[in-house]
């Protein structure tokens, strides 16, 4: 990951760079030559390396960060009803409830390496499976642990046949390609079971019980 999205763009204001919020657009740190100011060029991205903005396509993939101001909290109230989705604490230790998806994730987060068949087999024993993908906000959540780590992790799909058709661990459709694109240069097309890893922002495909990542799993909630 090199840089990522801020709330900077001219999608707003007729080709004026403005904040999202509509803040004052006062404080700038462009890059030299930014922003280009081309017509796919209409929203600013700010690297890690350096803290400048570059002037990008809006439509690329990227990490993101997002504020909150403080009238999104509310003072808890000393009795609420149910809620419509439980809170994280009904996940059990060492893993996190994710609402979307209504579903637990974690168990050592990156603490094991290991193949895939093994990763699937200690998800599995623990009341879950590698996760699938199947939707774009459940991509960008797998991709927050791999931010927060900054190591690659096994995902829940995989192939049996060469990569001819893609299967999810825990039995549900396959149609993580809708959400996660792959990386350059993959799939690999190479015989035998493949299974598929997650990078900054894209998947590949490797061997399931020679090549080792990182695991995370997922669970559904009170598994």
């Amino acid at each position: 990951m090199s840089d990522l999205w801020i709330g900077a763009t001219t999608l707003l204001s007729n080709g004026n760079w403005n904040w999202t919020d509509g803040s004052d657009f006062g404080f700038k740190d462009w890059n030299k030559g930014e922003p280009q100011n081309t017509s796919n060029t209409n929203c600013a991205a700010m690297s890690l390396t350096d803290e400048y903005w570059t002037s990008q396509d809006c439509n690329k993939k990227k990490a993101f960060v997002c504020q909150l101001s403080s009238a999104s909290f509310t003072t808890p109230q000393a009795y609420s009803p149910t809620p419509t989705y439980p809170i994280s604490a009904n996940c059990s230790n060492g893993w996190s409830y994710f609402a979307p998806t209504h579903s637990c994730y974690g168990v050592g987060v990156g603490a094991l390496l290991t193949n895939w068949t093994a990763a699937e087999t200690f998800c599995q024993n623990n009341g879950g499976h590698l996760p699938p993908i199947h939707s774009f906000v459940e991509f960008q959540h797998l991709l927050s642990y791999m931010y927060f780590a900054w190591y690659n992790l096994w995902t829940g799909i995989y192939s049996p046949d060469s990569g001819r058709t893609w299967k999810s661990t825990d039995g549900t459709p396959s149609d993580f390609l809708k959400y996660a694109p792959w990386c350059s240069g993959y799939p690999t097309n190479v015989s035998g079971e493949r299974c598929v890893g997650l990078s900054a922002d894209c998947c590949f495909d490797k061997d399931c019980t020679t090549y080792t990542m990182h695991t995370l799993c997922k669970k559904p909630l009170f598994v």
